[in-house]
């Protein structure tokens, strides 16, 4: 079995002093092209070192991906770690390194993430119909892939899931079972975050769906909080009565709207029809299962990935924008719609 060669042997075999080595290795510039170049031809010869390290220091490359999920505004759930494992799962593939950064970026540091060579391209998250992210990126030429699009997407890659078409299949469902009375219940992350492609979106598909089929609109706007999301669908329920079914496009809301239902002490489906979004694993163990769309995220996040590993490796430099369209999945939560209206009970003290 041979020996692992060190770094003495790279700095006898080379001829020069372990100082020097030390410095190529950790990219110092003090060095000169000449004896850089030699060392690394010794590196790669000896064995030194991984391949994928080496080429990092004669390339200048990192072989980093940064995704940026600032969790000022994101909700980390399975589903969201979804999106964190498909895009790890493709960077291992092509020996590179995802670094997950959580905190919201300044212009200033994002530059400065490209610049200073912590990173070669971003996978942009939680994305709004105006981006002052892509449109600095994309001012600049910077590498990047974002999970979600804008209004403006020229020269953008992005995979995204079809929200307007999800919701406006949900209420077409819903529509075929012969409910005419469906609220939806949209959620805002938080109040900078009016324009939050998602949510606009879906509110876009809900309102279509409601002039498609000639349906009054029960709509009710909430930010991300559990407590507000049940306070939302109570207030929506107590003014409208006649509403027999709910649809959400956010898998957040999923729990508030269920604990609102079983704090008026209404039967699901008998007395209302829930639709919802997320994974098959949360749909499977509420109850009764959740009719849902499937939220791809793991296949998103590893897309996402590769098309950003392909740019930067010059494999292809086509624009790739990819719109998912929506699975729903029908479970025990939707059924028919009753034959009369029952009477909501007035919770005291949700107000």
């Amino acid at each position: 079995m041979n020996k692992k060669p060190t770094i003495a042997d790279i700095a006898r075999a080379a001829g020069v002093s372990l100082a020097t080595v030390s410095r190529i290795l950790n990219n110092k510039p003090d060095v000169s092209e000449k004896t850089r170049k030699h060392v690394l031809k010794i590196i790669d010869e000896q064995g030194y070192t991984p391949q994928t390290q080496w080429q990092q220091i004669a390339s200048g490359k990192s072989r980093t991906i940064s995704m940026l999920y600032p969790r000022d505004y994101a909700a980390f759930n399975p589903l969201a770690l979804q999106f964190i494992v498909g895009a790890t799962e493709a960077c291992e593939e092509r020996n590179y390194f995802l670094n997950l950064i959580t905190k919201s970026l300044t212009e200033t540091s994002l530059l400065g993430m490209y610049r200073s060579g912590q990173t070669d391209g971003m996978i942009l998250m939680e994305l709004r119909m105006v981006d002052w992210r892509v449109e600095l990126l994309r001012q600049q030429q910077l590498p990047f892939v974002a999970i979600g699009h804008c209004e403006d997407n020229t020269d953008v890659s992005y995979v995204d899931l079809d929200f307007e078409t999800l919701v406006m299949n949900a209420v077409d469902h819903l529509f075929n079972l012969g409910h005419r009375n469906i609220g939806f219940i949209s959620i805002v992350p938080d109040s900078k975050r009016k324009r939050y492609g998602p949510t606009v979106r879906a509110a876009e598909g809900y309102y279509q769906a409601s002039v498609k089929y000639g349906l009054t609109r029960f709509f009710r706007e909430t930010y991300m909080d559990l407590a507000d999301i049940k306070l939302a669908t109570l207030s929506m329920v107590d003014e409208q009565p006649q509403i027999t079914a709910i649809v959400t496009a956010n898998d957040a809301a999923i729990a508030g709207v269920l604990n609102a239902i079983q704090t008026l002490e209404l039967r699901i489906p008998e007395d209302m029809s829930i639709v919802g979004l997320t994974t098959d694993q949360v749909a499977e163990i509420v109850t009764p299962p959740l009719t849902a769309f499937r939220f791809p995220s793991r296949s998103m996040g590893y897309q996402a990935g590769q098309t950003l590993i392909d740019r930067l490796e010059g494999v292809s430099d086509e624009i790739k924008q990819v719109l998912i369209q929506p699975e729903l999945v029908i479970r025990g939560s939707t059924g028919p719609m009753r034959s009369t209206p029952q009477e909501v009970q007035i919770v005291s003290g949700y107000k």
